[in-house]
């Protein structure tokens, strides 16, 4: 799809015209009787002003589409993300491929340029299809909108939200495609060819870690997982350099490719949609390449262990005992939690080898985390209060909005092992945060968050922008995250 601004209307076959009403449902008419008295119905109710010209300024034949859009209190730039995810919904619905659309009084009621951007990417997120897959003759179903035309005589202001929110959306949309690919199309090598192959168009520097370095390193967690598997383990490592940058962040993204369960097997219902164990490592990635589209003054180091959880003959099993990077000792209580044990190394190396002022893992870890927050928040535990409130700023600006849960020192009851330092499950009670307490053993004092996205990173069902399958979340919430860290220096 593409999207584009023109000062005047070229083609007149059908437009867009936005009214804030509450209760009315999009209408659809062209320019005859029934326009003409639901305009001045419009200016009446002032909704718009006797002073707007472009009614008149549309052939007898052009269809008129009246797209409504409600404001989501408290959230502004939501509104508009809604408002703009609202016409691309209708284009589908009434198989509209091009479209123009007038931005009068719109650009006047959405008031600054941020909102402008987030209208802008409500319709090329919801704009998204995931059709590598589809047959010609599926393809042919499905409406493939071809063009929009944001109608506006503000010329630079239109240009500037369209490229803004295409960065944005084009990175989300690389997440989205990565996690809704299937495991015989991505593991740890093909993860790595595709993120490489983004990074070097955008002058990230990578470097990869391959079984034997990380037999090196101890890094028995990523290895353990690994165990089962004919796909190789890796470590996979991506930098953004700034030399205006005062602060350096890490940034570890959990890339289990996909997840049986290990030894501990998952139930056949619980194993579909486990291709998506790898959204935090997709999501790093695309954080990372809109950090450098923006050009944020800070280093970023991204981290992803990449492996999958198999039940082959050399898996680990309940019971085992693995000794991690950075020496603490775990027993493997349930092979399906394998996620923290991947995490764990990743973290550990990161803090040792970089330093950083910052670091934040983002993972699908728990099945607890649905549980306690549905799909309407991602679970956050941190060790520093500023950074944990400038990542619920950042939620609450990109609407990736993260629910903040204790670390209180009890917990830890529920982690320790009668025969190795700590387990890797505390039990049923309090899951996600005692697989956060788990963490925090390799976090060795830094200021350090976890997010968990196992309830957000995919849907169900398309709504508003998200259409059915990977959300890409994560990326946007990160990359203002990094953005509101370097501001607040």
């Amino acid at each position: 799809m593409k999207l584009k601004h023109t000062i005047d209307f070229i083609k007149k076959d059908t437009v867009a015209i936005f009214v804030k009403v509450e209760k009315e449902q999009p209408k659809v008419c062209t320019f005859d009787k029934e326009y003409i008295d639901l305009f001045n119905s419009l200016v009446k109710d002032k909704y718009y002003t006797i002073s707007t010209p472009f009614a008149f300024a549309f052939s007898k034949n052009t269809r008129v589409i009246y797209i409504t859009y409600r404001e989501v209190k408290n959230y502004m730039y939501e509104t508009w993300k809604c408002a703009g995810a609202s016409l691309i919904k209708i284009m589908k619905d009434l198989h509209i491929s091009d479209i123009e659309v007038d931005m009068a009084e719109l650009f006047a009621e959405i008031g600054s340029m941020e909102s402008y951007e987030q209208f802008c990417l409500g319709m090329l997120l919801a704009s998204y299809n995931f059709n590598n897959y589809l047959g010609e003759k599926r393809l042919k179903e499905k409406t493939n909108i071809k063009n929009i035309l944001l109608v506006s005589e503000h010329k630079k202001d239109t240009e500037n939200a369209i490229a803004r929110a295409s960065q944005i959306a084009e990175n989300i949309f690389w997440t989205r495609d990565m996690v809704n690919e299937p495991s015989n199309v991505i593991n740890s090598l093909t993860f790595i060819e595709r993120a490489k192959k983004i990074a070097g168009k955008k002058k990230i520097t990578t470097t990869i870690l391959d079984e034997k370095q990380l037999k090196n390193l101890n890094m028995n967690g990523i290895l353990g997982v690994n165990a089962g598997s004919k796909n190789p383990p890796r470590l996979f490592v991506a930098q953004y350099k700034n030399s205006k940058a005062k602060k350096h962040i890490v940034l570890v993204g959990k890339g289990i490719t996909f997840d049986t369960g290990g030894m501990s097997l998952k139930p056949s219902d619980a194993m579909l949609g486990m291709k998506d164990d790898m959204a935090g490592a997709a999501a790093v990635c695309g954080a990372l390449f809109l950090i450098a589209d923006r050009g944020l003054n800070a280093n970023v180091t991204v981290i992803c262990p990449l492996t999958d959880n198999k039940t082959g003959s050399g898996a680990i099993n309940p019971g085992d005992i693995l000794k991690m990077h950075n020496g603490v000792t775990v027993e493997v209580v349930n092979t399906d939690a394998e996620g923290r044990l991947i995490l764990s190394d990743a973290l550990s190396y990161g803090i040792k080898k970089y330093k950083p002022d910052y670091i934040i893992d983002i993972a699908t870890l728990t099945g607890a985390c649905s549980i306690a927050l549905g799909k309407h928040a991602t679970g956050l535990i941190s060790t520093d209060k500023k950074l944990a409130d400038i990542i619920k700023d950042a939620g609450n600006d990109t609407y990736e909005r993260v629910w903040e849960l204790p670390l209180f020192e009890e917990y830890k009851e529920q982690v320790k092992s009668d025969i190795a330092d700590i387990k890797n499950t505390g039990g049923r009670e309090a899951g996600t945060i005692t697989a956060g307490v788990f963490l925090s053993y390799f976090t060795e004092g830094s200021k350090w968050a976890h997010l968990d996205i196992a309830c957000t990173s995919y849907s169900n069902v398309a709504e508003k922008y998200t259409s059915k399958g990977a959300t890409g979340v994560g990326v946007y919430l990160l990359a203002k995250t990094v953005e509101k860290l370097v501001e607040n220096e």
